[in-house]
C-alpha cells in the first residue's frame, strides 16, 4: 500500500512575514501592507475623480520611494496599544480637571490672567483642529499602511488637545460657556493681528494636496514650531509663571504626544532618504518653501506671551523654538 504524501504545514495568516522560523511581531501583522490601492491599482477607472485624486497626489507626488513597507513606526503603535496608553493619560488629566472642580482651582487664578486665557489661549483649539485635519489627510493619502497608522493616530491626538482646549474653556468661563464667548474667541482667532499668519500658513496647507508636501509642511514644519509654542510655552512655562501649573501639567501630557509625532516623523523621513536620495532634495526644497511663512505665524503669536500679568520674552522664546526645530531638521540628513 503506498504512503498518501505528506500535508504541507499549515500557513498561518502572518506566514508571508515571517522571516525564519521567527514569529512575527504584532505590530508587524496588524500594520503591514493593508492598503488595497498601493501599490496596486483602483478596480475603478482612472477616470474616476476619486482615483484620479490618488493618482494625481500620491502616485504623482514628488516624493518617490520603490518600497515603503521598510519604515515602522518607532513606537510600534498598534490600535490596542495606541488605546491603553491614551486610556490611562487620560485618566490622568482628568484628575487635574477634577481636581480643579474639587478645590475651586479657578477661583484662585488672576483675573488677568484669566482674561489672557481667553483672548489667546481658548482660541487655540482653531488652529489645533486645522492641524486634525492635516493628520487625516496625510493618513488618507499616505502611500503604505503604517504611515496611515501613524497619521491616523496623530488625528486623534490632535482631536485630544482640541477637546482638552474646550473642556478648559468651559470650566472658566461657566457652563454652559454660551454664544457670546464662543463668537469672541472666534473673532480673536479670525481677526486678531497674531493669529493671523498662523490662519494663513493652516489655510495654505490645507490645500497642499501633494500628499508628500502635506506631510512635511505638518509634520516638519508647522507642528514642531506650534506644538512647542502652545505646549511648552504658552500653557507650560508662562502658565506657570502665572499660577496656572495644572493648565501646565494638563498640557505635558498633551506635549506627550506631539513628541511621539516628531519621533515617527523622524523615522520616515530617514527611511524615504535612505530608499531614494532624491527625495533630501525635494524635502528640503518644502522646508525653503514653507519656512518663512512659519516663522512668521511663530514670531507673531509669540508677541502675546509679553501681554500676560507675568509676561516672558517674545524673542528668547522664538529662539529657543526656532533652534530646536533647526537641530531637529538638519538631525534627518546624517
Amino acid at each position: 500500500m503506498t504512503t498518501p504524501p505528506a500535508r504541507p504545514p499549515g500557513r498561518k495568516t502572518y506566514t508571508r512575514l515571517a522571516v525564519g522560523r521567527r514569529i512575527p511581531h504584532e505590530y508587524e501583522v496588524v500594520s503591514s501592507d493593508l492598503h488595497y490601492n498601493h501599490p496596486h491599482h483602483f478596480e475603478l477607472a482612472a477616470a474616476n475623480p476619486v482615483v484620479a485624486w490618488y493618482y494625481q497626489h500620491r502616485e504623482g507626488s514628488s516624493l518617490r520611494v520603490g518600497n515603503w513597507e521598510p519604515f515602522a513606526d518607532p513606537r510600534r503603535t498598534t490600535y490596542r496599544a495606541y488605546t491603553e496608553l491614551q486610556d490611562s493619560r487620560e485618566d490622568v488629566v482628568d484628575g487635574l480637571l477634577r481636581e480643579i472642580d474639587d478645590t475651586h482651582y479657578d477661583r484662585r487664578l488672576d483675573v488677568d490672567w484669566v482674561r489672557f486665557l481667553d483672548r489667546w489661549y481658548f482660541p487655540l483649539r482653531f488652529p489645533v483642529h486645522g492641524l486634525q485635519m492635516l493628520a487625516a489627510y496625510i493618513a488618507q493619502m499616505a502611500p503604505a499602511s503604517r504611515i496611515t497608522n501613524c497619521a491616523a493616530f496623530q488625528a486623534a491626538d490632535e482631536v485630544r488637545r482640541v477637546q482638552r482646549i474646550a473642556y478648559r474653556t468651559v470650566q472658566l468661563g461657566g457652563a454652559p460657556l454660551g454664544e457670546e464667548g464662543a463668537r469672541r474667541q472666534q473673532a480673536s482667532w479670525e481677526d486678531a493681528a497674531a493669529f493671523q499668519p498662523l490662519r494663513e500658513l493652516v489655510e495654505r496647507a490645507l490645500v497642499a494636496y501633494d500628499w508628500g508636501e502635506a506631510f512635511t509642511v505638518t509634520n516638519a514644519v508647522l507642528k514642531p514650531r506650534m506644538d512647542r509654542l502652545i505646549n511648552e510655552v504658552v500653557a507650560g512655562t508662562l502658565a506657570t509663571a502665572n499660577g496656572d501649573p495644572l493648565l501646565a501639567s494638563i498640557h505635558f501630557s498633551l506635549d506627550e504626544d506631539a513628541r511621539w509625532h516628531r519621533e515617527w516623523t523622524a523615522a520616515l523621513m530617514r527611511h524615504l532618504v535612505e530608499a531614494t536620495p532624491a527625495n533630501a532634495e525635494v524635502v528640503s526644497g518644502w522646508l525653503e518653501k514653507w519656512r518663512p511663512l512659519a516663522d512668521d505665524a511663530l514670531a507673531a503669536l509669540a508677541e502675546v506671551v509679553a501681554a500676560a500679568p507675568v509676561p516672558l520674552d517674545p524673542g528668547a522664546a522664538t529662539e529657543r523654538i526656532v533652534d530646536a526645530v533647526t537641530r531637529e531638521s538638519e538631525a534627518l540628513w546624517r
